[in-house]
């Protein structure tokens, strides 16, 4: 039987898969946020505050035709009511309402450096229609919008009234968008450093392999072969002074430096029932020069006969290395 190179080439693909797709959520986020749902984008594909039906929460495009300067209500949390003029898709066909802002906000700025010329060059605002009364709009609202505008009957009788718009919760949403995306791009280097990694540690398993054993010529071909013991069903080859294990990914263990190996299995539980076993050999150290006090080598879980299954594998380690300590110490736990 001749053994060839195994590389996870599986389970590299797919840490790039996920590292692709990762990337691609973050890419998709900021783009449908900060390029796709604007309001000019908006404004022309039809969602037009007060032309569209109103709904709580929606998001929409405001054509701002006139705006005052000064705020009509500060609201809990930083944020600002401004009395704006909204048109629909003519210019003669406009309405009054509030639009709430962060104060500090940029488009403070801008409308006010174009408040003289907002009828002929309106700016798009996007923004949430918020209702009053609804969870988490401006308390009251309605009540005291009608009150701050009762005196101005050009204004009260073209005023939207129940309904108001928000720039800052449209931005709060942007906010969040730009959270997730960051998030996602970490996913993303995560995954990939992930990928780079076990392709790594791969190759500098099979490079100690090929140091330790000129004979083998840069070749698994003949390990098989001239092994100590081999078990296809766990994943385990004992090739002179090497553990291998071919499980998932390819790792090896020079046992000469090792003090003491044992069988760990995690069990994941869920609602009381098992849903998933993962065996583990477990290697101690007091080299560390060679590697970390505790080093972990994946094996394959066959269920409850693993344990038993490892004996022989056991016996063959207390044969060919006898100081090398075998089983868990309960007494006194090395690590």
């Amino acid at each position: 039987i001749i053994m060839t190179e195994k590389r996870n080439n599986r389970g590299i693909i797919s840490l790039i898969v996920m590292g692709v797709v990762s990337f691609l959520i973050a890419i998709g986020l900021v783009g449908f946020f900060y390029f796709l749902q604007t309001g000019d984008n908006l404004y022309k594909q039809g969602n037009i505050f007060g032309v569209s039906p109103m709904k709580d929460n929606a998001t929409t495009s405001v054509k701002v035709t006139g705006f005052l300067s000064d705020p009509i209500a500060n609201v809990d949390g930083g944020t600002q009511l401004y009395l704006i003029e909204f048109s629909r898709t003519d210019n003669e066909d406009y309405g009054y309402t509030s639009l709430e802002i962060k104060e500090g906000d940029k488009l403070i700025d801008e409308l006010k450096a174009k408040q003289d010329d907002l009828l002929d060059n309106p700016v798009y605002v996007l923004a949430k229609v918020r209702k009053s009364g609804a969870d988490g709009a401006v308390k009251n609202y309605s009540i005291e919008f009608k009150d701050t505008i009762r005196e101005n009957k050009a204004i009260s009788q073209l005023a939207e009234t129940e309904y108001y718009v928000s720039a800052h919760e449209a931005n709060t949403d942007r906010l969040y968008a730009s959270v997730g995306a960051g998030i996602a791009v970490l996913f993303g280097i995560v995954f990939f450093c992930s990928a780079y990694a076990t392709r790594k540690r791969e190759d500098k398993a099979y490079a100690e392999l090929y140091v330790a054993y000129p004979e083998l010529n840069y070749s698994m071909n003949t390990v098989l072969e001239n092994a100590t013991y081999v078990d296809n069903q766990l994943g385990i080859i004992l090739y002179k002074n090497h553990l291998i294990s071919t499980f998932k990914n390819f790792q090896v263990y020079d046992l000469t430096k090792a003090d003491r190996i044992y069988h760990y299995i995690y069990t994941q539980k869920s609602y009381g029932m098992t849903v998933s076993r993962t065996s583990q050999l477990i290697i101690l150290t007091s080299d560390t020069s060679y590697r970390r006090k505790k080093t972990t080598l994946l094996i394959k879980n066959v269920g409850e006969d693993t344990d038993d299954l490892l004996q022989p594998f056991f016996y063959a380690v207390s044969q060919e290395f006898p100081e090398v300590l075998l089983g868990y110490e309960n007494k006194k736990r090395p690590f």
